[in-house]
């Protein structure tokens, strides 16, 4: 069989994330770290790196999160355009600059949703920092926020593939 399905969402994995600057990686070795979990496909990764505890997350639990994040009221309209919206980002910016204000109010509403969606999923799995017992709350002390923000999308890759494919990925 090609897919590898879940057995248990009692899996915990520890990571670090590629803005740490512990941390040395070329764009390609990101990547395949955020699709395989293995530190081995960084280049660097010093003692000193922070290192999240992160669990797998049970189909309920995703589901869970999705619900407490608001999936019953986010926008429709935001998530077509979401997802029909132009890869190219100057393609992008003049795609929404036609959007009317109806469409921008939508597109807005549901990538706040998808905000709420991922900080849901990071209480729901997040379990310690450092060793120490952790809370999203504090990743949401991360700074500078871009920081913050790369942290949130990192932590929920790593989530959604052991949740999903298990320890052992794709």
């Amino acid at each position: 069989m090609a897919l590898t399905f879940l057995t248990s969402a009692d899996l915990s994995i520890d990571i670090v994330v590629t803005c740490d600057k512990s941390v040395e990686c070329s764009d390609e070795q990101r990547s395949t770290y955020l699709s395989s979990g293995d530190l081995s496909d960084l280049g660097e990764v010093k003692e000193s790196a922070t290192r999240f505890t992160i669990k797998a997350l049970s189909p309920s639990e995703r589901e869970e999160a999705e619900v407490r994040a608001g999936a019953y009221s986010r926008s429709e309209l935001g998530r077509i355009l979401w997802v029909e919206s132009p890869s190219d980002t100057q393609e992008k910016a003049r795609w929404h600059h036609a959007l009317t204000d109806d469409e921008r109010t939508a597109m807005a509403d549901y990538q706040a949703y998808l905000s709420r969606v991922y900080t849901e999923m990071v209480r729901s799995s997040l379990t310690h920092i450092g060793g120490e017992t952790a809370s999203v709350d504090q990743v949401n002390l991360i700074r500078p926020d871009g920081h913050r923000l790369i942290v949130m999308a990192e932590l929920v890759a790593h989530i959604q593939r052991i949740s999903l494919l298990g320890i052992e990925g794709k």
